[in-house]
C-alpha cells in the first residue's frame, strides 16, 4: 500500500502548529524573569534595595610598586601590602596594573598615583 504525501503532509504540519498553542495555558505564569536567575539570594536582595540604601563603594587600593621578576610571579604592592599577581595584570610599559578592589570592581591603577574617590 502506498502513501501519498500530499494527503497527511498537511494534517501533521497544523497538529504540529497547534501543538504549542495548546500547551500554552499550561505553562506558569509567575515564573521568575531570566535577568536575576543566576544570581544568589544575597546578590539578589542587594539589587533590590535602592540606591540610597546600598553602602557607598569602597575606594580602590593605591599601587605603590610593581615587582616583576623575569621568573616566577609578579607581585604588587597595594596601600604597602606585597599581594602576588598573575602577569596579565601588569602592564609594564605604562607602569599599571588592573586590580580587584573587596567589593568586585575593577580598577586599573598607576604606580604612585594618589587614590582616587570611589566612583559609583
Amino acid at each position: 500500500m502506498y502513501s501519498t504525501p500530499g494527503l497527511w503532509f498537511p494534517l501533521a504540519r497544523s497538529a504540529l502548529v497547534a501543538l504549542p498553542l495548546l500547551l500554552a495555558p499550561w505553562q506558569p505564569a509567575h515564573a521568575e524573569p531570566l535577568g536575576r536567575l543566576f544570581f544568589s539570594p544575597a546578590e539578589r536582595a542587594l539589587i533590590d534595595r535602592p540606591a540610597s540604601l546600598r553602602p557607598p563603594p569602597a575606594p580602590p587600593p593605591r599601587l605603590d610598586g610593581i615587582v616583576s621578576p623575569s621568573r616566577g610571579a609578579p607581585t604588587l604592592f597595594l596601600d604597602g601590602q606585597a599581594h602576588p599577581a598573575k602577569p596579565q595584570q601588569i602592564h609594564l610599559g605604562s607602569s599599571t596594573a588592573d586590580v580587584r578592589s573587596p567589593d568586585g570592581r575593577l580598577h586599573r591603577l598607576r604606580v604612585g598615583d594618589p587614590p582616587r574617590a570611589a566612583a559609583p
